[in-house]
């Protein structure tokens, strides 16, 4: 089912849309999901286990509005968005409504929130040139601050780092900004793009609309490293992932994918590995694994969730859906969790891609799964948020 044929539902003063994003931390007595891709390697790897076994609802919300970004959870409570503006907080036990924000308009990708706030941004659209990114207060959903940019561009990816907020707008710059006032602390002009920024030993990382991966100092945004990894300009909405040593990024050419693994101090490539079919999905790396999904092009729409060895680049398993794959894969214990375009949320053994159990939903699943204490928490092109235990 496509986002224009989910019917349209409307929650009292809710007009939903957004994006969410996924870490996990310990700082409380639960295990939290505070960013997209969990931590800010974007790994996907997450602490403790979910479901392994087939199972149960525990609960799911109705948002009205498609949900297709990692869903966040801090203490007792659930934040996320939906595809029309909605930004919303639930309690995690039940999911009954806490506060709602209604943005207007079409919101960032992925959001992300820390134990005071809630930052999402707002893209431009073809209504409105309007983009911004906002600062809620976690706990009421008020405006803290607003950061609204000079270039005319939809700002994307919060990350919360040291004090600071890291950001990209679609077209040109990323931005560093002050967390507590949003102030601007430096920018640096890009090639564009809607990906995540990693941070990894000190050092930020992201992968342009060129595919250059860039390396800059977080304080200053002065340029450590740059490396293009091709000529030609290709979309490619994938997220890299670092392990310990190497940059694991996603290369697209004439439909075409490869995965390169970089040198992460010097960003000399080391390898390049095909990846047989063109992907949307961020990567995740885990143990000397890298596990992505794709879209197989000309096979009727289906797609393949993939699990590579990091060194050699063999496939060690596939599995195949009846859709395509643009949910990345989220990593508890031996279970890989991941969403498909054919309505399923499937949960597969790590080591030898065997199928545990999958669960339906009324439409596609893009929304990349969050594993908290013992849940998964994953939204649905549907407009529901679904969480299982």
């Amino acid at each position: 089912m496509s986002l224009v044929k989910v019917k349209e539902k409307r929650r009292v003063g809710a007009k939903a849309s957004l994006f969410f994003l996924v870490l996990l931390s310990p700082l409380s007595l639960y295990a939290n999901s505070l960013m997209y891709q969990s931590n800010y390697e974007r790994t996907g790897v997450y602490d403790g286990y979910g479901p392994e076994s087939e199972p149960v609802l525990a609960w799911k919300f109705d948002a009205g509005a498609p949900v297709v970004g990692a869903i966040l959870v801090y203490d007792d409570a659930v934040y996320f968005s939906d595809f029309e503006g909605g930004v919303y907080a639930l309690n995690k036990s039940d999911g009954t409504l806490l506060w709602e924000k209604d943005l207007g308009g079409q919101p960032s990708l992925q959001v992300t929130l820390n134990e005071d706030v809630v930052l999402v941004g707002r893209r431009f659209s073809r209504d409105d040139d309007e983009s911004y990114l906002i600062a809620l207060d976690r706990m009421t959903g008020e405006e803290r601050w607003k950061f609204e940019p000079d270039d005319y561009s939809g700002i994307d990816a919060p990350t919360i780092y040291e004090g600071k907020v890291f950001l990209t707008s679609m077209l040109e710059h990323i931005f560093a900004l002050d967390l507590l006032t949003g102030e601007e602390l430096w920018r640096r002009e890009i090639q564009g793009g809607s990906r995540q920024l990693l941070i990894s030993e000190n050092v930020l990382y992201f992968q342009d609309d060129s595919q250059s991966v860039l390396a800059m100092e977080p304080e200053t945004g002065e340029l450590k490293w740059s490396r293009t990894l091709s000529d030609g300009k290709e979309n490619s909405f994938s997220t890299p992932a670092i392990d310990e040593c190497f940059i694991y990024a996603t290369l697209i050419e004439h439909d075409a994918a490869s995965l390169i693994k970089l040198n992460k101090v010097s960003g000399e490539v080391e390898k390049s590995f095909g990846m047989e079919f063109p992907t949307m999905s961020s990567v995740s790396v885990y143990e000397g694994s890298v596990f992505w999904g794709d879209y197989a092009s000309g096979d009727g729409g289906s797609g393949y969730m993939n699990a590579m060895d990091a060194g050699t680049g063999e496939f060690l398993w596939r599995v195949k859906t009846e859709g395509p794959i643009n949910s990345s894969a989220a990593i508890a214990g031996d279970t890989v969790y991941f969403g498909s375009h054919d309505h399923y949320l499937y949960a597969v053994d790590r080591h030898g891609g065997d199928v545990k159990w999958r669960y339906e939903t009324e439409a596609g699943i893009a929304s990349s799964p969050s594993v908290v204490d013992g849940r998964v928490y994953f939204g649905s092109i549907d407009g529901h948020v679904y969480v299982l235990e």
